[in-house]
């Protein structure tokens, strides 16, 4: 197993408002999920060349996270081996009913919380649609930590990226390229975690206007967090908002997919 990251998630208070509130941002198609089935969850349908994913209510109607999952062989032996190196058990391995999917969840050394799976994803990066999801993240307070957490946990290939204090992580098998950085190190950063430092897990969704849709998820109830800045020494553009319930996503020009 290549422990290729494969899918992302968007869990919260209200599931049916987030899912609305995604659908309109980036016109994502979105399957109903059902808030009085005790699993309110809707698929989203991949941008070409991204990643599937999913949006819906946490189990106990907390805040919730936005992540992305890892495809590892054996969850149950990832969650051990993340405590092993710092980390902490989130949520046990887990068979969604009436599939052979298993999910788990854990906190890396800063909190953040991160899914793995076996059997999720099935379907592949997308084929067509836009507004794809071509990147995930990590930005924290201590990029050492961070690196060697990650890479000795999953044996990923990571590189320093000329640009601010950011490093870059090698996709694997069919996932997306990620990055780890320092939440200080981009310009406005100020979103917090649960134990009170800067920076959060979550995904990056490639736009041919991130200041048009930084303006729309404002007008959806959103926040601007990182306005459209240039990536120096590259034509890439990034920015950052929080969605109505805080979870705070990236935007990206410039990614690009070569299939």
């Amino acid at each position: 197993m290549a422990n290729s990251v494969l899918w992302f998630e968007v869990r919260g208070k209200d599931g049916s408002a987030l899912r609305k509130f995604y659908s309109e941002l980036f016109g994502w198609k979105i399957s109903a999920g059902d808030p009085t089935s005790g699993f309110d969850y809707g698929l989203i349908e991949p941008g070409y060349g991204g990643l599937p994913g999913g949006i819906g209510s946490s189990p106990d109607r907390s805040s919730g996270h936005a992540t992305f999952y890892v495809e590892v062989d054996d969850p149950t032996a990832i969650l051990g081996r993340a405590e092993m190196l710092g980390g902490k058990l989130v949520m046990p391995e887990t068979e969604i009913p009436s599939t052979r999917v298993k999910l788990a969840y854990f906190a890396d050394p800063e909190g953040h919380v991160i899914g793995v799976s076996n059997g999720a994803a099935v379907g592949g990066r997308g084929d067509a649609g836009a507004n794809p999801v071509l990147w995930f993240e990590v930005m924290g307070k201590d990029g050492t930590t961070l690196r060697n957490f990650y890479h000795e946990l999953f044996g990923w290939k990571i590189s320093q990226a000329s640009a601010f204090d950011y490093w870059m992580i090698e996709a694997t098998g069919e996932g997306v390229a990620g990055g780890i950085g320092i939440g200080r190190s981009v310009p406005d950063l100020s979103a917090t975690h649960p134990d009170g430092g800067t920076g959060f897990a979550t995904f990056k969704v490639e736009v041919d206007d991130p200041a048009a849709i930084l303006a729309i998820a404002e007008e959806l109830g959103g926040k601007t967090v990182v306005p459209v800045t240039d990536v120096p020494g590259t034509n890439m553009k990034i920015a950052y908002f929080a969605d109505p319930e805080g979870h705070v996503i990236g935007l990206s020009r410039g990614l690009g997919f070569t299939s």
